[in-house]
């Protein structure tokens, strides 16, 4: 036991040194989370209560990104994603990243994610949010509890809401909401302010220019408005 002991304990220390010695290395293998100011890059994991806290964030994580922090579940109630700074790409995470909060500002994320609330400058791939996915932009499959909101989204959406600026693919929610959409929307309550190309499913749809099928208790499109279904194929 001893010597699992001393093992384990070497093995610790050298990581936290690997981590953060000051040799001027600016890429490595592990990192510890917030990381030092002389990580640029890590190209295999980082570990710890995550990045948001210092902006001194590696430019980029190639791998598996843990964040593990007790706090999260109360922090997200002080937070507001429209005040969150997300106007600036400050972090790429490409991998798998796993967290009891999530990330808030500035990151881009390519590959997968699970975590409980996400905020990113863009989101490719695939995640699942406990609560809600606010990101310029959103590719690929995107699950959250509560909203999906984004300027731009292709691929598929499932949540509570679904509020995307300009949407392109599938979106499962109870209300869905864009300027402009292509593709199939199913919901209670879809609504598209300037047009839709495609099909509305649910319990009330309404859109500008229509080119393609609504089915729903009440339809509404720039040509007419009908119950159950409502349609018009011409540009």
């Amino acid at each position: 036991m001893k010597i699992l002991f001393k093992i384990t304990t070497l093995l610790l220390f050298s990581l936290t040194g690997f981590a953060q010695r000051s040799d001027g290395l600016r890429g490595q293998i592990f990192s510890f989370s917030p990381a030092s100011y002389k990580v640029e890059k890590v190209n295999g994991m980082a570990l710890g209560i995550g990045h948001f806290w210092t902006k001194n964030m590696p430019c980029k994580i190639n791998g598996l990104n843990i964040e593990v922090n007790p706090v999260s579940p109360i922090l997200f109630l002080f937070q507001d994603p429209d005040y969150v700074e997300n106007d600036s790409l400050r972090m790429t995470m490409n991998g798998l990243h796993l967290s009891t909060g999530g990330f808030a500002g500035g990151i881009k994320l390519n590959g997968a994610g699970v975590s409980l609330y996400n905020v990113n400058y863009a989101t490719n791939g695939f995640t699942v949010n406990g609560l809600y996915n606010v990101s310029k932009t959103l590719n690929g499959l995107h699950i959250s509890g509560l909203y999906n909101v984004a300027d731009k989204a292709r691929g598929m959406l499932v949540a509570g809401a679904n509020d995307v600026a300009d949407f392109g693919g599938f979106r499962i929610g109870i209300y869905n909401k864009s300027v402009t959409t292509a593709g199939l929307n199913i919901g209670v309550v879809n609504l598209n302010k300037e047009g839709m190309h495609g099909l509305q499913i649910g319990v009330f749809n309404r859109t500008g220019k229509c080119k393609g099928l609504q089915i729903g208790l009440w339809n509404s499109n720039n040509k007419r408005s009908l119950p159950f279904i409502n349609w018009n194929f011409k540009d």
